[in-house]
Protein backbone atom coordinates (compact mmCIF):
# COMPACT_ATOMS: atom_id res chain seq x y z
CA UNK A 1 0.00 0.00 0.00
CA UNK A 2 1.16 3.26 -1.12
CA UNK A 3 0.03 6.63 0.22
CA UNK A 4 1.13 10.22 0.09
CA UNK A 5 -0.36 11.49 3.10
CA UNK A 6 1.85 11.95 6.22
CA UNK A 7 1.37 9.75 9.05
CA UNK A 8 2.15 10.70 12.62
CA UNK A 9 3.45 8.54 15.79
CA UNK A 10 3.52 10.61 19.15
CA UNK A 11 7.18 10.56 19.62
CA UNK A 12 7.60 11.25 23.45
CA UNK A 13 8.23 8.15 24.90
CA UNK A 14 6.89 4.56 24.24
CA UNK A 15 7.17 2.00 21.16
CA UNK A 16 6.67 4.28 18.49
CA UNK A 17 9.56 2.86 16.63
CA UNK A 18 7.86 -0.10 15.57
CA UNK A 19 4.97 1.67 14.48
CA UNK A 20 7.12 3.40 12.04
CA UNK A 21 8.65 0.50 10.65
CA UNK A 22 5.27 -1.34 9.80
CA UNK A 23 4.03 2.08 8.30
CA UNK A 24 7.01 2.69 6.07
CA UNK A 25 7.00 -1.24 5.14
CA UNK A 26 3.64 -0.36 3.17
CA UNK A 27 4.75 2.60 1.93
CA UNK A 28 2.93 4.80 3.81
CA UNK A 29 5.03 8.31 5.05
CA UNK A 30 5.76 8.53 8.20
CA UNK A 31 6.45 10.63 10.64
CA UNK A 32 7.94 11.21 14.30
CA UNK A 33 5.80 13.81 15.87
CA UNK A 34 7.10 15.83 18.94
CA UNK A 35 6.06 18.95 18.70
CA UNK A 36 2.92 21.33 17.84
CA UNK A 37 4.57 21.62 14.23
CA UNK A 38 5.25 17.94 13.99
CA UNK A 39 1.61 17.45 14.12
CA UNK A 40 0.25 20.23 11.96
CA UNK A 41 2.18 18.60 9.22
CA UNK A 42 0.69 15.38 9.76
CA UNK A 43 -2.91 14.39 8.17
CA UNK A 44 -3.26 11.39 10.54
CA UNK A 45 -1.66 10.37 13.62
CA UNK A 46 -1.07 6.92 15.91
CA UNK A 47 -0.61 6.83 19.31
CA UNK A 48 2.00 4.18 20.87
CA UNK A 49 2.06 2.07 23.99
CA UNK A 50 4.44 3.06 26.59
CA UNK A 51 3.50 4.40 30.02
CA UNK A 52 0.22 6.40 30.27
CA UNK A 53 1.51 8.78 32.82
CA UNK A 54 4.82 9.15 31.67
CA UNK A 55 3.02 10.60 28.72
CA UNK A 56 1.05 13.05 30.62
CA UNK A 57 4.35 14.89 32.12
CA UNK A 58 4.98 15.18 28.29
CA UNK A 59 1.62 16.50 28.21
CA UNK A 60 0.93 18.95 31.08
CA UNK A 61 2.21 21.75 32.86
CA UNK A 62 3.82 22.49 36.04
CA UNK A 63 0.41 22.76 37.26
CA UNK A 64 -0.73 19.97 36.10
CA UNK A 65 -2.91 21.69 33.39
CA UNK A 66 -2.84 20.82 29.86
CA UNK A 67 -0.48 22.33 27.68
CA UNK A 68 -0.28 23.49 24.29
CA UNK A 69 0.59 20.30 22.93
CA UNK A 70 -1.97 18.54 24.74
CA UNK A 71 -5.02 20.91 23.90
CA UNK A 72 -3.62 20.27 19.98
CA UNK A 73 -3.63 16.62 20.14
CA UNK A 74 -7.42 16.41 21.29
CA UNK A 75 -8.08 19.24 18.36
CA UNK A 76 -6.31 16.92 16.10
CA UNK A 77 -7.99 14.03 17.58
CA UNK A 78 -11.36 15.66 16.92
CA UNK A 79 -11.40 15.97 13.17
CA UNK A 80 -8.39 13.58 11.91
CA UNK A 81 -7.64 9.50 11.88
CA UNK A 82 -6.42 8.76 14.98
CA UNK A 83 -5.65 5.24 16.01
CA UNK A 84 -4.32 4.53 20.19
CA UNK A 85 -2.63 1.31 21.19
CA UNK A 86 -2.52 0.62 24.96
CA UNK A 87 -1.31 3.68 27.00
CA UNK A 88 -2.55 5.57 23.47
CA UNK A 89 -5.95 4.03 23.99
CA UNK A 90 -5.66 5.45 27.81
CA UNK A 91 -4.83 8.88 26.43
CA UNK A 92 -7.45 8.60 23.75
CA UNK A 93 -10.36 7.67 26.60
CA UNK A 94 -12.95 9.64 28.38
CA UNK A 95 -11.77 8.41 31.94
CA UNK A 96 -9.14 5.92 32.87
CA UNK A 97 -10.34 5.89 36.76
CA UNK A 98 -6.02 7.48 37.77
CA UNK A 99 -6.05 11.13 38.38
CA UNK A 100 -1.97 10.81 37.56
CA UNK A 101 -3.75 10.62 33.79
CA UNK A 102 -4.38 13.45 31.64
CA UNK A 103 -6.83 11.42 28.77
CA UNK A 104 -7.44 13.37 26.34
CA UNK A 105 -11.40 13.09 26.40
CA UNK A 106 -12.05 12.47 22.54
CA UNK A 107 -13.30 8.46 22.54
CA UNK A 108 -16.29 7.75 24.52
CA UNK A 109 -14.95 4.99 26.39
CA UNK A 110 -13.79 4.18 30.08
CA UNK A 111 -10.92 2.05 30.73
CA UNK A 112 -8.95 0.96 33.53
CA UNK A 113 -4.56 1.35 33.30
CA UNK A 114 -3.15 -2.74 33.32
CA UNK A 115 -6.43 -4.03 33.57
CA UNK A 116 -5.41 -7.25 32.13
CA UNK A 117 -2.61 -7.44 34.55
CA UNK A 118 1.24 -6.56 35.04
CA UNK A 119 4.18 -7.21 33.02
CA UNK A 120 4.51 -10.59 34.04
CA UNK A 121 0.66 -11.71 32.99
CA UNK A 122 1.39 -10.67 29.02
CA UNK A 123 -0.66 -13.18 27.03
CA UNK A 124 -1.28 -13.42 22.93
CA UNK A 125 -4.42 -13.64 22.07
CA UNK A 126 -5.84 -15.03 18.55
CA UNK A 127 -8.40 -12.36 17.73
CA UNK A 128 -11.15 -12.67 14.74
CA UNK A 129 -11.23 -9.61 13.56
CA UNK A 130 -14.87 -8.10 12.35
CA UNK A 131 -15.55 -8.47 9.07
CA UNK A 132 -18.58 -6.15 9.35
CA UNK A 133 -15.66 -3.17 9.96
CA UNK A 134 -14.57 -3.97 6.20
CA UNK A 135 -12.24 -6.98 7.20
CA UNK A 136 -12.18 -9.79 5.51
CA UNK A 137 -13.88 -12.70 6.22
CA UNK A 138 -12.98 -16.91 6.52
CA UNK A 139 -9.11 -14.85 7.23
CA UNK A 140 -6.58 -16.06 9.72
CA UNK A 141 -7.04 -14.82 13.26
CA UNK A 142 -5.06 -11.88 14.62
CA UNK A 143 -2.09 -12.69 17.19
CA UNK A 144 -2.71 -9.54 19.36
CA UNK A 145 -0.18 -9.31 21.85
CA UNK A 146 -0.92 -7.87 25.07
CA UNK A 147 1.19 -5.93 27.28
CA UNK A 148 0.29 -4.19 31.04
CA UNK A 149 -3.00 -4.13 28.65
CA UNK A 150 -5.56 -2.08 29.61
CA UNK A 151 -9.28 -2.95 30.07
CA UNK A 152 -12.31 -1.53 28.29
CA UNK A 153 -15.03 -1.09 31.07
CA UNK A 154 -17.80 0.70 29.10
CA UNK A 155 -18.45 2.15 25.57
CA UNK A 156 -20.31 4.63 24.29
CA UNK A 157 -23.96 3.93 22.32
CA UNK A 158 -22.06 4.58 18.62
CA UNK A 159 -18.81 3.17 19.04
CA UNK A 160 -18.35 -0.05 17.53
CA UNK A 161 -16.67 -3.18 18.61
CA UNK A 162 -14.27 -4.38 16.15
CA UNK A 163 -12.35 -7.38 18.53
CA UNK A 164 -13.33 -9.09 21.64
CA UNK A 165 -11.61 -11.55 24.25
CA UNK A 166 -13.28 -13.50 26.75
CA UNK A 167 -12.74 -12.25 29.91
CA UNK A 168 -12.61 -13.39 33.37
CA UNK A 169 -16.47 -13.99 33.63
CA UNK A 170 -16.56 -15.68 30.17
CA UNK A 171 -18.29 -12.98 28.91
CA UNK A 172 -17.03 -11.61 25.88
CA UNK A 173 -15.10 -8.53 26.63
CA UNK A 174 -13.87 -5.31 23.44
CA UNK A 175 -9.99 -5.22 23.02
CA UNK A 176 -10.09 -3.01 19.58
CA UNK A 177 -12.82 -0.37 18.92
CA UNK A 178 -13.86 2.19 16.75
CA UNK A 179 -15.91 5.73 16.79
CA UNK A 180 -16.20 8.32 13.96
CA UNK A 181 -12.86 8.74 13.36
CA UNK A 182 -10.84 7.57 15.84
CA UNK A 183 -9.47 3.72 16.41
CA UNK A 184 -8.62 2.26 19.67
CA UNK A 185 -6.96 -0.96 20.61
CA UNK A 186 -5.76 -2.73 23.70
CA UNK A 187 -3.21 -4.31 22.45
CA UNK A 188 0.29 -3.74 19.93
CA UNK A 189 -0.55 -4.22 16.76
CA UNK A 190 2.84 -3.08 15.50
CA UNK A 191 4.41 -6.30 17.44
CA UNK A 192 2.51 -8.84 15.28
CA UNK A 193 4.92 -10.88 13.01
CA UNK A 194 4.24 -10.53 9.30
CA UNK A 195 0.88 -8.71 9.48
CA UNK A 196 -0.08 -5.62 9.03
CA UNK A 197 -4.01 -6.30 8.56
CA UNK A 198 -4.59 -3.38 11.47
CA UNK A 199 -2.25 -0.59 10.22
CA UNK A 200 -3.33 -1.37 6.64
CA UNK A 201 -7.21 -0.68 7.52
CA UNK A 202 -5.85 2.02 9.24
CA UNK A 203 -4.19 4.07 6.51
CA UNK A 204 -7.24 3.35 4.51
CA UNK A 205 -9.82 5.25 6.35
CA UNK A 206 -11.65 2.15 7.88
Amino acid sequence: MVTSRITGVLALQGGYARHIDVLRKLGAEAREVRTRQDLADCDSLIIPGGESTVFTKFLTNADGTPNDLHSDLRSFALTRPVMGTCAGLILLSENCGDNRVAPLGVLPVTVARNGWGRQTESFIEKLDLNPEAGFKKNTAPFEAVFIRAPRILSIGPEVRILASVSGRNGAAEPVMVAWKNILGLTFHPELAVDDARIHEWFLSGF
